[in-house]
């Protein structure tokens, strides 16, 4: 294998090992809609008393013990859910995903979107056709929540009205709403949901995709922010307060939000109402994307973000094509290889050339055995001399890497692979290869097209360079299927290509 290749090889294996060790951890720690509204009847009005000031990072809500035996089962959406006494939390929420249904409530001591978490609620029979329940302090204010449905492009919400029944005035107080602390995964991400899972939010600038995601450590927050959250690998948890009526944001470790919201002064008889969108479910681009609140910008894309949505968007014209996401992924290989045949020829070109040196080479190598300044020297003559270039299979390769990476992310990512099946024993693109047949077939390419290039001078890149198909093969045992089936179709299309076109390239 000559240099070139070598070149090539290492600096690939080296932007991925800078990509994912420090370039994914420093870019990507990771118009008015429902998020800027809430509702007021005309009896509320904001105190006149000072509000509290928000609590420090560690002083979050103390956790109760609890009886979930007392929790109701309720439908929120498709899921199936529970809803515990202690702040009307949700204690379970089994969400329905093409393998069966998935818990997204990593804690169910607290549970998600818990408010007044000292107040014991009940489920408000009056109601038959909603989720509401009601608690009353001992002050006399009457709290209510009520778990309203989205539908469309309209996100679920939160409501709480706290009305005054008493014959005097009365503060509602800085009570808090929380996401987390964590958030539920599908089986196979478990073990790594650990490390996966972050507080999120998105910068309101501009509309749609347009703003800036944060990755949030321990601490208060003032954004502002247009949504704010827990998230892992397939799933989202996040709330869109407004900033009207909710002081800045709390983070604590592990991850979880809270959102304090600011207190009012509610005269006798009268009532104040507050409202949070939310969304809790998976991060499927399309249907996170109808709500243009920017909720699919938690899908990690990696450094080349915009490279990555367009191929999940090509990748979703193709499955609409094909019907299967397999042959989707199948077909999006075959076109990036047409699309990127002229870099992949200049490549070829550039290893053919190299490899008709090697007899040359090998002669400088052996008259300049001791003395490697002058075998340098004479070598560079030589490449220039028969307009050779060690580095021009190598460039060609580099200009690719934005789109291998944008794929690589998108593959890993997306949650429409989740549960998709391509054809016999790969039943889940997003899960490993069961009987390791796709990464080991790959390998096996790999070592055929190492084979099918001009052997390094050195002995020692020899060995590296035999030893690098085993290696791919190894790395890949354990990457979603999805992702080994376009590393396996770009090597074999690669193999055809050079073999195909192997009498041109000698010639």
């Amino acid at each position: 294998m000559d240099r070139n290749l070598l070149l090539a090889v290492a600096l690939s294996v080296a932007v991925y090992a800078a990509w994912f060790g420090f370039f994914e951890q420093k870019f990507n720690p990771p118009p008015d809609g429902p998020a800027g509204r809430t509702a007021a009847l005309p009896s509320a009005a904001p105190s006149t008393a000072p509000a509290a000031a928000p609590a420090p990072p560690d002083a979050l809500p103390s956790r109760v013990k609890l009886d979930l035996s007392a929790a109701d089962t309720v439908a929120i959406g498709d899921a199936a859910a529970k809803i515990q006494p202690h702040g009307a939390s949700i204690a379970s929420f089994l969400s329905p995903e093409p393998l069966g249904r998935v818990e997204l409530v990593h804690d169910p001591r607290e549970g998600l979107f818990s408010t007044f978490p000292e107040l014991v609620f009940k489920r408000d029979a009056s109601v038959k056709n909603g989720i509401v329940y009601a608690a009353a302090r001992p002050d006399g204010l009457r709290i209510s929540k009520e778990f309203l449905p989205g539908a469309g492009t309209v996100l679920p919400r939160v409501r709480i009205v706290a009305v005054n029944p008493t014959g005097r005035s009365l503060d509602s107080g800085a009570w808090t709403l929380t996401v987390g602390p964590g958030l539920g995964t599908i089986d196979t991400e478990k073990e790594e949901n650990e490390k996966l899972q972050r507080v999120i939010a998105l910068t309101p600038e501009g509309a749609g995709l347009n703003g800036r995601i944060e990755s949030l450590k321990p601490g208060v927050h003032s954004g502002p922010y247009r949504w704010i959250g827990i998230d892992n690998r397939y799933f989202l948890a996040a709330l869109l307060p407004s900033p009207e009526h909710f002081e800045p944001a709390r983070t604590a470790t592990p991850p979880r939000v809270v959102l304090t919201a600011k207190s009012v002064s509610i005269r006798p008889g009268g009532a104040f109402t507050w409202e949070a969108p939310y969304y809790l479910g998976a991060k499927g681009h399309t249907w996170l994307s109808r709500y243009g609140m920017g909720l699919e910008r938690s899908i990690d894309f990696g450094f080349f973000a915009w490279i990555g949505r367009k191929m999940l968007e090509a990748l979703e014209r193709l499955h609409g094509l094909t019907g299967n996401w397999g042959w989707a992924i199948l077909s999006l290989t075959l076109i990036l290889q047409v699309a990127l045949f002229p870099l992949t020829w200049k490549s070829l070109r550039a290893a053919g050339a190299m490899k008709k040196l090697q007899p040359e080479i090998a002669k400088l190598q052996q008259k300049y055995a001791d003395d490697s300044q002058k075998l340098s020297a004479a070598t560079m003559e030589l490449y220039k001399a028969k307009g050779a270039n060690p580095l021009g299979g190598c460039l060609p390769m580099i200009l690719q890497m934005p789109i291998f990476i944008a794929l690589f992310n998108t593959l890993r990512n997306s949650w429409e692979l989740h549960g998709a099946g391509w054809i016999f024993w790969i039943r889940d693109l997003s899960a490993k290869d069961p009987y390791y047949v796709l990464p080991i077939v790959m390998g096996a390419l790999m070592f055929l097209q190492s084979k099918m290039n001009p052997p390094a001078g050195d002995p020692a890149q020899q060995k590296i360079m035999m030893f690098m198909p085993l290696i791919f093969t190894f790395m890949f045992m354990n990457f979603p299927s999805g992702l080994v089936l376009y590393w396996l179709t770009n090597s074999l299309v690669s193999t055809v290509v050079q073999i195909a076109l192997k009498d041109r390239l000698e010639a």
